[in-house]
């Protein structure tokens, strides 16, 4: 799977070569880069565990298109690691098809950009199920306000190892107006189905909010296929923003206990707020915040005020990963859609976790995010 998978990458580059040459076609190249440097302070049951700064991302993006095709590739040069993100041409048309190592058609806030995000570290649905890129091939068509994707993948790119893992992944999404001047509503659903052949089977976890906190909920190896639904909804309604995701995880386990396949839960629900600008949803995904009046142009800026609540729960039958619910709590000043400051506060409570017993974790994170282009 994993040769085929860099096969069709190899031959994407060879159509483009391939493809028709018209004279109006012009090579358009773009390049940048993305920092973003944190501090984070992490206390798990009244002990403190993290506290310090770190360089959680700093990035350089390399993009552009000819005629039909696109390509975009980005490198990850955060925490001390290097680490290919984006690596994929694309085939623009009525039906796109993308060949490299990009997000895995799953989820809203992970399939979005990570740009957009409300708070600084992604949601439990995402990070316990491992949403996230991996090489593969994809297609994607748009239907008015409907919007299909799905693809077939392999491992990470990053990953060098012979693992013995694909899944095919889809998803389906849709944009609605329920009335004139009533705001813009999103549904969709999506699912994936994973299979693992190596000895080391597939993990579930959750950390507290924070990159450089320890795991407090974990249901280690044990499935070797499981499906994946997600539900998703959001709603904007200028400075208002709602926003929500489901995932029920259904893994096999052949452990001595289980009477049949483990169901995993794991959901999310936030609202926000933001004075000054508005969020921007199109073609289903979420993209840089809207600005109304630039720090750089004059203005203030905007500010936003923002609350999620957040839930793993890692334990069925004789799986006893732990269970997890969080609140938090951020403010977020944006200078523009390039530049903004998150603070984030997290009170997460926590039962049966496999490292920390039953207790709870809190974390605080400041965030400068900064874009150049």
């Amino acid at each position: 799977m994993k040769l085929f998978l860099r096969s069709a990458t190899a031959l994407s580059a060879i159509l483009i070569s391939c493809g028709t040459a018209a004279a109006e076609q012009e090579l358009n190249f773009k390049l940048g880069a993305h920092a973003f440097f944190d501090y984070e302070n992490v206390s798990v049951n009244d002990d403190t565990v993290v506290e310090g700064t770190n360089l959680k991302l700093f990035r350089i993006d390399a993009g552009g298109s000819y005629g039909d095709y696109t390509f975009k590739s980005n490198v990850d040069f955060g925490n001390d690691d290097v680490k290919v993100k984006d690596l994929f041409i694309e085939i623009k048309g009525e039906t796109s098809i993308r060949f490299g190592n990009f997000k895995v058609m799953n989820g809203l806030e992970q399939s979005s950009s990570l740009y957009s995000t409300t708070f600084a570290e992604a949601n439990s649905v995402s990070k316990a199920n491992k949403l996230s890129r991996q090489l593969g091939v994809g297609v994607f068509r748009n239907f008015d306000n409907v919007f299909l994707s799905a693809g077939v993948f392999g491992a990470d790119v990053n990953d060098t190892s012979d693992k013995d893992e694909w899944s095919v992944s889809g998803r389906i999404a849709g944009e609605f107006q329920p009335a004139e001047n009533a705001g813009k509503l999103h549904l969709g659903s999506s699912v994936r189905y994973r299979n693992n052949s190596d000895e080391s089977r597939d993990s579930y976890a959750q950390k507290p909010f924070a990159s450089s906190a320890p795991t407090t909920v974990k249901a280690s190896g044990f499935a070797e296929t499981d499906t994946f639904l997600g539900l998703e909804a959001a709603y904007l309604n200028g400075g208002l923003s709602l926003q929500s995701e489901y995932g029920l995880t259904s893994a096999d386990c052949e452990a001595e206990g289980c009477s049949g396949d483990v169901n995993l839960n794991t959901w999310y629900a936030d609202v926000s707020y933001i004075w000054g600008g508005e969020r921007v949803l199109k073609n289903g995904l979420f993209k840089r915040t809207k600005i109304y009046n630039p720090a750089g142009e004059g203005g203030s800026g905007a500010f936003a005020l923002s609350a999620r609540f957040d839930v793993a729960d890692l334990n069925d039958q004789m799986i006893m990963g732990g269970k997890q619910e969080s609140v938090v709590l951020g403010g977020t000043w944006y200078r523009d859609k390039y530049v903004r400051v998150l603070f984030n506060y997290t009170h997460a409570d926590f039962e049966d976790s496999p490292s920390f017993g039953d207790g709870s974790a809190d974390t605080f994170v400041v965030r400068l995010q900064a874009e150049l282009y």
